[in-house]
């Protein structure tokens, strides 16, 4: 039996102002996951700055081991974008004008910009190994390049995220051509909420482990849990149906948290309610980001100060007294308000001490209780977070949204 071939793959992100931390790599963790679903093994993710004979020595060095290298950033106007000169030194041609480059980015500036005066600079970003293929920018003016080392190919995309990515995904269409021994394993994915990373290993055992399918799983910051299994089709299909089996009451039905609770109470013809405080809208945000959002979310509220909590919602002044705003009785009490005073089926609230000041001994920054509420039934969830407010919102949301999403499953 021939055993298929396995290509390589490597990724060098080019930029200074990656390597100060003043903007963060996410094209690599892009491609990256991108690549690997073409059944491309990732070797390697570097960065590099913007010096020329870093960049040749990084390209040439990849080019030990890859049978694509993806790079990114370095193809702009200016005289640090240093990019072409690298691949033109790597490639062993000179660079020159290349007149198809050059349309595109006059066509893409005349119709963005009519009326403006291109600088002259643009002039160097149509500047192009000889032989090198155009890779088609349709969000920018920096056209990426496609040449051939040996049996190698080596791939330069703008370091803009949302132009890269366009380039990016129409090179895919092109791999068939580029590696016809290319074969793709088969990839699933399965989403779960309401039960946490150590548990499902416990659960699953060695449904987790194994070569062949191989199987990974990742816990996610808005709150859910994926398992993504590849392999062969047979393989994949036997070991996700076991998975499966085993985690039935927590599956979701989407790659999301929200977007699986705007689906199932979008089928159900159930409405929600939010009332946040420490949050400050990130929940409905989150449910309002879904596109359907409008047939399940009846009514929003930032309830932050404690008046707005007591004549909004009704929330019994006594027990802030006692207990405070930060608590599992204001919480419940919030829940309960909110869900009496509108027409939703659902209710979700927070109250907590985002910072970076207000905490105490008692009740850290970081102190945050999350509820939900049904016509039946109030769960409510203490969470002690880290991190800075920003952080502490965004987990704060992704744990409320976690816990509706077991009560909803619960009520079925």
């Amino acid at each position: 039996m021939v055993m298929p071939r396995k290509f390589n793959c490597a990724i060098i992100a080019i930029g200074d102002e990656l390597l100060m931390g003043k903007i963060q790599d996410s094209n690599s963790s892009f491609l990256a996951h991108l690549i690997s679903e073409y059944g491309f093994h990732v070797l390697s993710m570097e960065i590099i700055g913007d010096e020329e004979p870093r960049m040749v020595a990084a390209m040439q060095s990849a080019l030990e081991e890859a049978d694509l290298l993806l790079i990114t950033g370095g193809l702009g106007p200016t005289e640090d974008d240093r990019t072409r000169h690298a691949l033109a030194a790597v490639t062993g041609t000179a660079l020159q004008e290349n007149k198809s480059a050059w349309r595109q980015i006059t066509s893409y500036y005349n119709k963005n910009w009519p009326g403006r005066t291109m600088s002259a600079s643009n002039k160097r970003q149509a500047l192009m190994p000889r032989g090198t293929k155009i890779l088609k920018n349709d969000r920018g003016t920096a056209p990426g390049m496609l040449a051939k080392v040996g049996e190698a190919y080596i791939a330069c995309m703008p370091g803009v995220p949302h132009e890269m990515r366009a380039m990016a995904d129409r090179l895919m269409g092109q791999l068939d051509d580029l590696f016809p021994d290319l074969h793709p394993p088969v990839c699933e994915e399965i989403h779960f909420a309401g039960l946490g990373e150590s548990r499902a290993q416990d659960l699953l055992g060695d449904l987790l482990a194994g070569e062949k399918p191989q199987v990974g799983i990742c816990a996610h910051e808005d709150g859910h849990i994926t398992i993504r299994v590849r392999g062969s089709a047979s393989a994949v299909k036997t070991r996700c149906s076991k998975i499966r089996k085993v985690l039935k009451h927590f599956l979701l039905p989407t790659s999301s948290l929200a977007e699986s609770i705007v689906t199932t109470l979008s089928e159900r013809g159930e409405l929600l309610t939010t009332a946040e405080s420490c949050t400050c809208g990130h929940i409905v945000a989150a449910i309002g980001a879904i596109p359907g959002a409008s047939d399940v979310l009846h009514e929003s509220m930032v309830a932050y100060h404690n008046d707005i909590k007591t004549q909004r919602l009704g929330v019994d002044p006594t027990l802030i007294k006692q207990h405070g705003v930060v608590s599992e009785q204001v919480v419940a009490a919030m829940a309960k308000g909110a869900l009496d005073r509108t027409y939703a089926n659902y209710a979700i609230v927070s109250s907590g001490i985002a910072g970076p000041g207000g905490g105490t001994k008692q009740k850290p920054v970081g102190t945050v209780w999350v509820a939900v509420a049904s016509e039946d039934r109030v769960m409510t969830h203490r969470l002690s977070l880290r991190g800075d407010r920003s952080r502490i919102q965004r987990r704060s949301a992704a744990e409320a949204l976690r816990l509706l999403w077991q009560l909803i499953i619960e009520s079925e």
